[in-house]
């Protein structure tokens, strides 16, 4: 059999590494390594001698740790066996996803939800020698798929270290991470970059592109109950009170108890009856102490009663009525 005088790339696209297939080189041959490409010799399962892009002629002196164990002898086409494995060092473009919901708690209110994330990233091998020996090992090629396979469960296992740290350091529950998808994709480079360095590879770019919950998980609720209450007390001011004891008079004329259960909707109703009739006084300048007069204030009072109407807390009736006696106050 004649001895390999040109060694070059034959590979599929997509692939990762690809390894020559025969190993009985002579000297004097012509390595052809590609742009963003890397070639390095094995033997007897060692990584010995990188090429770097360009047309290489072996001889003595340029592939200086193979010839100590293979004792390459100056002039002629004496053979020698080794292996020879081309590394791609191009952008290598992938997605990531979860295949099961990872558990994330909510550092505020200490609620675990299950989350579900997908995204994508850009990595480059930047050390050849420790991808092959790490990840490729004595495999005669490697393809794109085979990368993701292996880089995929490292992302989805620091997923939620760095979800926790955004929750964190943004304040605010773990419902609205979809609106920190840059500080989160920032975490995430951060966090899986030194288990990739381990392989040689470097993670260019990292992108986090959606966050998603279960809609019927009951902690979900339990927080987006919380978010909607917050978000009532803010809106409506002092008029929170009123409303929550509006709801509580709602639940109590629901009660089907029976004797007792009446008996507490009654006493529920008197009292709230008694707060609802003092707060009403109150709100609409019916106190005859007369108050301070920021309380006495018509327009802020029109402004309470409109953000009474646009929670459906009275009915637009009640509105025009009540309207009416402020204007005729003023």
């Amino acid at each position: 059999m004649a001895l390999i005088d040109v060694i070059k790339y034959e590979g599929k696209p997509g692939e990762i590494v690809w390894k020559f297939p025969r190993n009985d080189i002579s000297t004097f041959g012509q390595l052809v390594v590609n742009e963003s490409q890397e070639a390095i010799f094995f033997k007897e399962g060692k990584a010995l001698d990188i090429f770097g892009p360009g047309t290489h002629t072996l001889k003595t002196g340029n592939v200086p740790i193979l010839e100590k164990l293979v004792n390459l002898p100056f002039g002629g086409q004496t053979p020698f066996t080794a292996e020879v494995v081309y590394i791609n060092k191009a952008l290598i473009q992938l997605k990531w996803g979860t295949p099961a919901p990872i558990q994330v708690e909510d550092p505020k209110y200490t609620i675990t939800l299950g989350v579900r994330a997908n995204g994508a990233y850009n990595i480059k091998i930047v050390d050849s020698k420790a991808f092959a020996v790490g990840v490729v090992g004595a495999r005669g090629a490697y393809s794109q798929d085979e990368v993701d396979n292996f880089l995929r469960p490292m992302i989805v296992t620091r997923l939620s270290d760095f979800l926790a740290e955004v929750v964190l350091k943004s304040g605010e529950p773990i419902t609205r991470l979809n609106q920190h998808l840059e500080e989160a994709s920032s975490a995430g480079k951060t966090k899986i970059q030194p288990d990739f360095s381990k392989y040689g590879i470097e993670v260019l770019d990292f992108f986090v592109q959606s966050i998603n919950f279960d809609q019927n998980d009951p902690n979900f609720q339990k927080i987006q109950k919380v978010l909607t209450e917050k978000f009532e007390i803010d809106a409506l001011g002092g008029m929170y009170q009123q409303k929550r004891m509006l709801d509580i008079g709602e639940a109590a004329a629901k009660n089907e108890g029976g004797n007792a259960g009446e008996g507490m909707s009654a006493g529920m109703g008197l009292g709230m009856g008694m707060n609802m009739g003092n707060m009403m006084a109150g709100m609409m300048g019916q106190n005859n102490a007369g108050g301070n007069s920021n309380q006495n204030d018509a327009a802020s009072r029109l402004t309470k009663l409109k953000g009474m109407l646009d929670q459906g807390l009275i009915s637009q009736e009640e509105f025009d009525a009540k309207k009416k006696d402020i204007l005729n106050s003023i």
